[in-house]
C-alpha cells in the first residue's frame, strides 16, 4: 500500500550511499503513509524523531500564506 513511499525512500537511500541523514523527509512519508493505512502503530512524529522537520514545514506553510 505505500510502495510509492518506500521505493521513493529506498533510492533516496542508495543514491545517499545510505546515509539515512540525507533522507528523513522521505522516511517521514513512508512511516505517516504506514501508520494511515494502520500497517504500524500510529506514533506522534516527534516520538520518531521528526520534530525538527514538522518545525520546518510549519515555517514553510506559515510563509507560503503570507505570499
Amino acid at each position: 500500500e505505500c510502495r510509492k513511499f518506500k521505493e521513493k525512500f529506498m533510492k533516496c537511500l542508495r543514491e545517499s550511499k545510505f546515509d539515512n541523514s540525507l533522507c528523513r523527509e522521505q522516511s517521514k512519508e513512508y512511516l505517516e503513509c504506514r501508520m494511515e493505512r494502520q500497517l504500524m502503530t500510529k506514533e506522534p512524529l516527534e516520538k520518531l524523531g521528526f520534530k525538527d522537520l514538522l518545525d520546518s514545514n510549519a515555517a514553510d506553510k506559515q510563509q507560503q500564506m503570507k505570499t
